[in-house]
């Protein structure tokens, strides 16, 4: 069942000063506490040492008082000191400003440990670790490491590196998002909720659309299969933060290598006015000379937008894959 989205929310991140105040005043007072459980745990190990072993001949030494002694300190600071009975919160360091909440809540529900557990305790780091790069929206997994909250040890701080939204695809009547390297996200959304999910704040694309794929959705954490759609995804990351280019909402790859009329373009930009920017063959397409380098298409569009203030110039479509772009009503001048 497709989610309502949700606005991305930047959180600021935390400052390096306050990080290392966190961090000396963790390991400070782990090392108080550590060296405290430590006498009383060598106390308690001396005389255990001397009623259990007084009437040996040989009577013990130091280096077994020693030995002893840190056995009972660590096992008294492991079960004592530096054990919670409450599962640890989780934090993301440096949460990207693309993030939703939802997604957020998502990744802290799936890697919290569901019992509490020592701050020694490295195998819940391992798990933590394992669960987060099963997880499609985890890039890469830099470092899962134990920080100080309340008490030592009672925060799972993460740092990763995420898989950040590119495009929404569509196919049938729902659409996915997907990376800039074409890896599935496990979002759905209909078309309603597409359409109010690609503006960002200030009603500026920030997702386009691409439509027309021929291969059916992959599983979450794949990556989606086609040239086609690498296609577009290219076209998508040429396109990103042109302000010339905020008219365009989707990208047409149905025609991709001609499957449908190899006389049109190949690459369709459809704009927010529902008007067609014919951009033709693929950005790396081996045969892409026969047409304008695609740095001439894209100057094409920025002088059509400074003149007319409409990427379109107020026509149905035009077609910018030559040297003179064509429309069809001649009472319109976008000649180069």
């Amino acid at each position: 069942m497709a989610k309502k989205p949700s606005k991305p929310i930047a959180k600021k991140p935390p400052s390096a000063r306050s990080e290392a105040v966190q961090k000396f005043t963790f390991h400070f007072a782990a090392a108080m506490a550590f060296a405290a459980v430590l006498a009383v745990g060598f106390y308690f190990a001396r005389r255990e040492v001397a009623l259990k072993l007084a009437y040996s001949a040989d009577p013990p030494n130091v280096v077994s008082v020693l030995a002893v002694g840190f056995y009972f300190a660590r096992r008294e600071v492991a079960v004592k000191l530096a054990y919670s009975a409450d599962p640890p919160n989780v934090v993301f360091r440096d949460r990207p400003a693309w993030m939703t909440d939802d997604v957020a809540e998502s990744l802290t529900r799936s890697v919290r440990p569901m019992r509490g557990s020592s701050a020694f305790d490295s195998r819940v780091l391992a798990d933590c670790a394992a669960v987060l790069n099963a997880n499609p929206w985890v890039k890469k997994v830099n470092a899962v490491r134990r920080a100080y909250g309340a008490q030592p040890g009672d925060t799972i701080e993460i740092d990763c590196e995420f898989r950040a939204p590119m495009a929404l695809v569509r196919w049938q009547e729902y659409y996915w998002l997907i990376d800039a390297d074409g890896y599935k996200l496990p979002e759905q959304y209909t078309g309603e909720q597409a359409a109010d999910l690609i503006l960002d704040n200030d009603r500026r694309p920030h997702l386009r659309i691409i439509e027309g794929v021929e291969h059916a959705p992959v599983e979450s954490g794949q990556k989606w299969p086609g040239a086609d759609l690498a296609a577009g995804l290219e076209l998508t990351r040429l396109l990103f933060g042109q302000r010339y280019a905020d008219e365009v909402v989707k990208i047409d790859i149905a025609n991709f290598a001609g499957r449908v009329d190899a006389r049109e373009a190949q690459l369709t930009l459809v704009t927010r006015y529902g008007s067609e920017v014919r951009w033709g063959r693929p950005i790396s397409a081996k045969d892409a000379f026969v047409e304008v380098p695609p740095a001439k298409k894209l100057e094409a569009m920025q002088q059509i937008y400074a003149q007319y203030n409409r990427l379109d110039a107020g026509q149905p479509w035009i077609d910018i894959r030559f040297d003179q772009v064509t429309y069809p009503s001649a009472s319109a001048d976008t000649g180069r």
